[in-house]
């Protein structure tokens, strides 16, 4: 009987690390500009949801809209090259901006009469779960 439950947990823990190998996720190219060749790759396995999280983020953290010329507000000015390939992270660290937690965070796009606008980073983790399959209960 010994035998047997041996037998059955190396089985199962086989399997689990099976698993963990074959779910390993590979990092957005546009990772590279900001970080390591060899950093990304041993996030792989020493924190493979910081690269989901960063994966999502570059797509997801903020959308580009028009510039509301009617309210009259003034918004801090950022340069843009290329409005299709956008690699929020390396202008983040290329010109020092930032986002709030609680409220959405607004640019300009200089030259242009768009604005970038960063969700709020409440919605942004409500929206790496949800994609994650990670649905907590409302807080209402």
């Amino acid at each position: 009987m010994k035998n047997i439950l041996v037998i059955l947990l190396c089985i199962c823990s086989l399997s689990v690390f099976g698993q963990n190998k074959a779910e390993l996720v590979e990092p957005d190219a546009r990772l590279a500009d900001v970080y390591s060749e060899a950093y990304l790759i041993r996030l792989q396995t020493a924190n493979p949801f910081l690269l989901q999280r960063w994966n999502f983020y570059l797509n997801n953290a903020f959308f580009i809209t028009e510039n509301p010329a009617d309210k009259g507000a003034t918004y801090p000015s950022i340069e843009v090259t290329d409005l299709d390939n956008i690699n929020i992270l390396q202008i983040e660290k290329e010109q020092k901006i930032h986002h709030d937690f609680k409220a959405r965070t607004y640019y300009q796009i200089a030259g242009t009469d768009k604005m970038l606008v960063y969700h709020s980073g409440e919605e942004f983790r409500d929206a790496l779960n949800a994609h994650l399959g990670r649905v907590y209960p409302s807080k209402n």
